[in-house]
């Protein structure tokens, strides 16, 4: 096994029509390769209690989520895991969030004029419009299997 600090954590979120992405503010967390030769993977995410009802719902749920992992320093580019929150453990001021999940092979998420457009459609303009599009059009997903 090989340990990793966690420095991002952002989870894909279905909308009505399109996807979102959902940024998690970290205290902490760690990011775990299992080096079990089915690229699996275990975070551990400490997070503000108040994303207490946000976890809730993705762990009953049961279903797998894409989450965004930022390893080691905030400018590499995230990692992408298909993950399913194991345990949620309340602490005194925070919540530590277990995930588990298997690593993507990856390619980009999106088409860089599709991105543009829906950005924009959100209302995104100048500073911010640059910044977000530069965040999102980096981001990989997956290509062939789990």
């Amino acid at each position: 096994m090989k340990t990793f600090k966690l420095v991002g954590l952002k989870i894909e979120q279905d909308m009505v029509q399109e996807k979102t992405i959902k940024e998690i503010p970290l205290e902490d967390g760690l990011i775990i390769n299992l080096e079990d030769g089915e690229n699996s993977w275990l975070i551990e995410a400490l997070v503000p209690e108040e994303f207490q009802t946000y976890f809730e719902k993705l762990s009953e749920a049961k279903k797998k989520m894409k989450v965004l992992v930022t390893i080691s320093k905030k400018t590499n580019s995230p990692a992408q895991i298909m993950a399913k929150v194991k345990t949620i453990t309340p602490l005194e001021n925070h919540l530590s969030i277990l995930l588990d999940g298997r690593l993507l092979t990856s390619r980009p998420i999106h088409d860089p004029e599709q991105l543009l457009r829906s950005l924009m459609g959100q209302g995104l303009s100048g500073d911010a419009l640059i910044k977000t599009f530069s965040e999102n059009v980096h981001q990989r997903k997956e290509s062939t299997k789990l």
